[in-house]
Parts: C-alpha cells; sequence; structure tokens
C-alpha cells in the first residue's frame, strides 16, 4: 500500500515541479519548453492508471492528480500554440499578453457584393421582393457580424454563403 502512497507523492511533487517549470518557461526565465519533464509526468500517470487501486481514498486522490495533469496539460499546449501563432507575446517587463486583433477586414468587400447578389437571386428563386433600398444596411449588418464572428475566432477571414432554407433565403457564416 505505500508503494501506491508513494507513487501519488511523487506524482504531486513533480507536477507541482512542472508547472512551476513551465510557470518559468512563459515568464521567458527558461528558454525551451520542459517537454522532457511533462513526458516524465506522463508516463508517471500512465502507469499508475493502469493498476488497480483498491483503496478508494488512493482512488480519489490519482482522479484528482490525473484531472488536474490533464487540464493543465491542454493550458499550457494552447499557450504554446498561441504564442508560436502570435495570439500571445511578451510585452516590456516579460510578461505574457494578448495582442491586438490585425487590423485587416474580417470579410472583403467584394465577398460582401457576391453574397448580396447571391441573396438578390435566391430571393428571387423564392418569389420574394428584391428591393434593393435595405442593401446598405444589410452589408453594414453583415460586416459587423463578420467582426464579432472574427474577434472570437482569433481573427480569421469570415465568409458567407446563402442557402433557401423552408422556402426562405437564409445567409450563414463560416471560417475560411
Amino acid at each position: 500500500m505505500t508503494n501506491i502512497k508513494d507513487a501519488l507523492d511523487r506524482i504531486e511533487k513533480d507536477l507541482g515541479e512542472l508547472k512551476r517549470q513551465y510557470d518559468l518557461f512563459f515568464q521567458g526565465v527558461r528558454r525551451t519548453e520542459p517537454q522532457d519533464e511533462r513526458k516524465s509526468v506522463e508516463w508517471m500517470v500512465k502507469r499508475l492508471g493502469q493498476r488497480k487501486l483498491p483503496n478508494t481514498l488512493d482512488q480519489f486522490r490519482f482522479n484528482s492528480l490525473q484531472s488536474k495533469f490533464f487540464s493543465y496539460t491542454n493550458l499550457w499546449i494552447r499557450m504554446v500554440r498561441d504564442m508560436e501563432e502570435g495570439r500571445i507575446a511578451r510585452d516590456t517587463r516579460g510578461n505574457l499578453v494578448r495582442t491586438k486583433a490585425r487590423a485587416g477586414e474580417p470579410v472583403p468587400p467584394d465577398h460582401l457584393d457576391r453574397v448580396l447578389e447571391k441573396l438578390r437571386d435566391a430571393r428571387r428563386e423564392c418569389g420574394l421582393s428584391t428591393d434593393t433600398k435595405d442593401l446598405d444596411s444589410l452589408r453594414e449588418m453583415l460586416r459587423s457580424r463578420a467582426a464579432e464572428i472574427a474577434g472570437r475566432s482569433g481573427d480569421r477571414q469570415v465568409e458567407f454563403r446563402v442557402t433557401i432554407e423552408g422556402g426562405k433565403p437564409k445567409v450563414k457564416a463560416g471560417l475560411r
């Protein structure tokens, strides 16, 4: 029984040290990501996870440590990816900060023109009015919707498509 308790103590201690090493990495003190240390802790977690833990207290403690490890791992992977893709950068003091949105349009103006033309054709096909008096307000609404979607998706380009559902034209947004 002490074997399992010792293994849990070791995982807890190594996980705390791994978190500290990642904190140093994200603060810029450590130059490389602590991948070897993470693989070591991952190996211990997997190995202990293959064993049957008869004591419910030990099982609960292991599940808690395992959950904590995987939560940290997901966080670290996401932060490293954001750093590599430029969504996170260091400020003058070395702290990580989210970068501002890029200045480009979330949807090209010519794409909006094509979507509005397809919408007009779809309305004609459905037997609806093709009046163009609200064209500017619709264009502005699509542009603001595209900016909102792009802001949530890391400034990716937004693409609109026109579909007909239930005899009515619909404009749907997607990411490029």
